[in-house]
């Protein structure tokens, strides 16, 4: 049997996409649009010990799950620390960022819908 596209695979293997920070933040892509999942994005960002995503607020949410070290995310006001294992809903229209506050890289999936990855980080498509 030949399966003639890759269902499965390595995150890192995945292309490194644009984030404007490529020495602090790094992305790759694992499904949206022509990769499965037409009306959404799973992204999988690495952070820099130290950096931090901007503080910024749109009109769509983002759904996080912290897959290696630690965060200060900052939603609505609040810092929550957040590690391994924890999740993150961040609601539209509200401010928030994430910060990696260890010493080895933070590593988390964000989903957003498809506007929200072109609106973050434009031409970083395939």
């Amino acid at each position: 049997m030949t399966i003639s596209k890759p269902y499965c695979g390595k995150i890192e293997a995945l292309p490194l996409l644009n984030t404007g920070e490529e020495d602090q933040i790094t992305k790759r892509v694992v499904f949206g649009p022509g990769k499965f999942w037409e009306d959404h994005v799973m992204r999988v960002f690495t952070v820099k010990p130290g950096a931090a995503s901007p503080f910024h607020s749109h009109d769509w949410p983002h759904y996080v799950i912290f897959l290696r070290g630690k965060a200060a995310g900052k939603i609505d006001g609040v810092t929550v620390n957040l590690e391994k294992g924890d999740y993150a809903y961040v609601p539209p229209d509200v401010d928030h960022n994430f910060s990696n506050s260890g010493d080895e890289d933070l590593v988390f999936i964000c989903i957003v819908p498809t506007k929200g990855d072109e609106y973050c980080y434009p031409g970083s498509e395939e």
